[in-house]
């Protein structure tokens, strides 16, 4: 059984330790190297407690397994900003369980009628998983441009215009 448990203050130290993890994870997608910054994560802790974010612990046979972030940034739409399951956790159908639980949420609640996230494209594990829960279309599309180096080296067109990823 698995449930979306709010935050709580009693599990701080696992919860900077994940979110440093989550950094780190993305920053490995990208080959770049990143240690785990504890500080850096628990300043990004506090920052995600502030409305109008929720921040929820994982709980899967009691025992947690990960976080799930939403933010309810106003208008109709809520997104799922964050989402990490343990790596020994990983391929349990965690982060499904997780997210439909998310979306069972954002759905009680009559002002909002759909959920959004946001993914790294080179994240391809996590694209397919939320493609294969129905996320499948495109509502905003993120921009950058790298200020300090870049080590993008996938290319992707896209409505007629080359993209790095």
């Amino acid at each position: 059984m698995l449930e979306l448990k709010p935050y709580c203050e009693a599990n701080k130290a696992a919860m900077v330790t994940r979110i440093a993890q989550f950094f780190g994870f993305h920053a490995a997608l990208r080959d770049a190297d990143h240690a785990p910054d504890l500080h850096a994560a628990e300043e990004t802790l506090a920052e995600w407690l502030l409305p109008p974010s929720k921040l929820y612990r994982i709980v899967a046979d009691g025992v947690d397994a990960g976080f799930l972030r939403l933010c309810f940034r106003g208008g109709n739409v809520a997104w799922i900003e964050d989402i990490f399951v343990d790596p020994a956790c990983r391929g349990r159908g965690y982060a499904t369980a997780a997210i439909e639980e998310a979306e069972r949420i954002v759905a009680a609640d009559p002002r909002y009628t759909a959920v959004c996230l946001d993914v790294v494209p080179r994240n391809q594990a996590a694209l397919h998983l939320y493609h294969k829960l129905g996320y499948d279309r495109l509502s905003l599309i993120t921009v950058r441009k790298e200020l300090r180096g870049d080590r993008r080296d996938r290319a992707v067109r896209l409505f007629e215009h080359d993209f790095s990823y």
